[in-house]
């Protein structure tokens, strides 16, 4: 094994992994001949499986070998198993919590599974131990950065791209920065830069997306176009076509539209036995401005936000996989709507622990808005408070952002894409506000940057709750709270006008898509 080793530390991996196969073919269960052998195959680029074969092995015959789970962990992650490779790295802090690159590849893969907290907590460690670390400061900025503290996020900057100057990350939270500063020059230079660099398909996407709106900001349109386009195909290459059985696929918009009729028929009982009283929910399509009322919202001293979370889950489970299905839950007893509706609520107190049961709680999620049947049947005293854009300016923001790529967000890799989406989603929520008009307060974006005041002293009386001087100051609740939508950072100034429109600057490109869209134009008073 002492030569087996030497001769991978000088990089020969092929006759390393001949030296282990000798020993493994005297004793097969020798770990540290697999351990050893794994990361040769490893090494070698194309042998990810038989890797992670040989390292699990290795790992079961010596289960407390810090180092071991750490190379697992960096196998697993390359083979596309995050949450094997989190665990991994979580195994190998337990065992050797003085391993800064151990807690910082925890802290990528909590991040890549949205975990942003044990993220955050694992980059910290990595710094604690190795306070140059460049890859976990660039991460601690990146999280920094979302979370709107910015200052924060400026220091470890000055760690990560002074240890590393072209970390990937790093330069990306940076530009992020000037943009947010109104820098847009030096953003898209930053981001031209580092494309010239060799990137992960992942941060190909993001850096290609920000230097197209970079070039938004910068009037040059055509450029900001391109951009859109290459970052979508980046994206769609990596992550290939959408699937289709997700809560919020085409498929279900389908089986909502057929059984609507249905759904809408039976009222079911007016009151929640669990509560006294049913939930609001916000609802729309993504880039409405959901996310600004949201912040709204959340200034009123009696009203709590809960932020784009599946509290519907159990149902769809249940009973949204097929119109046959759909039909039973349309003709369900009370009992039964009332066990969904305790579904609900327990799903709401793991979300929002804090939840207060003396103010109104609204339900946040735009992509709901397939699912109004069904909710107007689960809860049919809930209110319905139902976001409007400019359709064009919807449609053109979907593709121009950078989502986080789940089922329903990979219906954005094209315009015509989006525009199929979002026909399927906002026909069913034409329908609703022509089924339950007392019920849905329509609200449009642009009314609320016109003359905020005015539009939100109709949503408080819709929602029956006094007029309070604080959701005009919305951005300053939303420096407070974390957001998970692209408008993060949007939301944390005051209203701005500049989105409105903006469809104008790409027409030559929308041509092909506008007249699917035209009918809910000329529906939502846009013509």
């Amino acid at each position: 094994m002492l030569e087996a080793t030497e001769r991978y530390g000088r990089e020969d991996f092929t006759a390393a992994a001949s030296l282990c196969e000798q020993v493994l073919d005297l004793s097969p269960e020798f770990p540290d001949a697999l351990h050893l052998l794994g990361l040769c195959r490893w090494k070698s680029g194309n042998l990810l499986d038989d890797a992670q074969r040989l390292l699990t092995r290795a790992q079961e015959l010596k289960p407390d070998d810090a180092q071991l789970w750490h190379n697992l962990g960096i196998v697993r992650e390359q083979n596309g198993d995050i949450r094997g490779a989190r665990a991994a790295f979580q195994r190998a802090v337990e065992l050797n919590p003085r391993n800064a690159e151990s807690h910082y590849n925890l802290g990528v893969t909590s991040a890549a599974l949205n975990d942003m907290d044990d993220a955050e907590a694992a980059y910290r460690q990595a710094l604690a131990l190795n306070n140059r670390h460049a890859g976990a400061a660039a991460g601690l900025a990146a999280i920094s950065e979302t979370r709107n503290r910015l200052e924060e996020a400026g220091r470890w900057l000055a760690i990560a791209l002074n240890e590393d100057p072209q970390d990937a990350v790093g330069n990306l939270t940076q530009a992020q920065l000037d943009f947010r500063a109104g820098r847009f020059v030096q953003a898209a230079a930053r981001l031209e830069n580092q494309l010239e660099r060799p990137l992960s398909a992942v941060n190909r996407s993001l850096t290609l997306g920000r230097l197209g709106m970079a070039y938004d900001r910068l009037g040059q349109f055509e450029r900001a176009f391109n951009a859109f386009m290459q970052a979508k195909r980046v994206l769609h290459t990596l992550l290939g076509e959408t699937p289709d059985d997700s809560p919020y696929g085409l498929a279900m918009a389908a089986r909502m539209q057929s059984q609507f009729a249905v759904l809408i028929k039976n009222t079911g009982a007016q009151a929640d036995e669990m509560t006294g009283i049913a939930p609001v929910f916000l609802v729309g399509f993504p880039r409405s401005g959901t996310t600004l009322l949201d912040q709204i919202l959340s200034s009123h001293s009696r009203i709590m936000v809960l932020e784009e979370q599946e509290t519907l889950r159990d149902v769809l489970n249940d009973y949204a996989i097929s119109d046959s299905r759909l039909t039973e839950f349309a003709h369900c007893g009370d009992s039964a709507l009332q066990q969904y509706r305790e579904h609900y609520w327990t799903r709401v107190a793991g979300f929002m622990p804090e939840r207060s049961r003396d103010k109104l709680f609204i339900d946040k999620l735009p992509l709901n808005t397939m699912l109004l049947p069904l909710i107007c049947r689960l809860f049919p005293a809930a209110r319905i408070i139902f976001a409007v854009r400019d359709p064009r300016d919807v449609v053109l923001s979907c593709f121009m952002q950078s989502f986080e790529p789940n089922a329903a967000m990979r219906n954005f890799f094209t315009l015509e894409s989006t525009v199929r989406y979002y026909t399927a989603v906002m026909d069913i929520g034409r329908q609703a506000l022509s089924a339950f008009p007392g019920r849905i307060h329509r609200l449009r974006y642009e009314d609320m940057v016109e003359d905020a005041t005015a539009a939100a002293g109709r949503l408080l009386a819709f929602l029956g709750v006094d007029w309070e001087p604080a959701v005009l100051e919305f951005h300053k609740t939303a420096q407070q709270r974390r957001i998970n939508t692209p408008s993060y950072h949007q939301v944390t100034q005051p209203i701005y006008k500049s989105a409105r429109q903006r469809w104008r600057n790409y027409v030559q490109h929308l041509q092909p898509v506008l007249p699917q869209l035209q009918s809910f134009v000329e529906y939502f008073d846009y013509s």
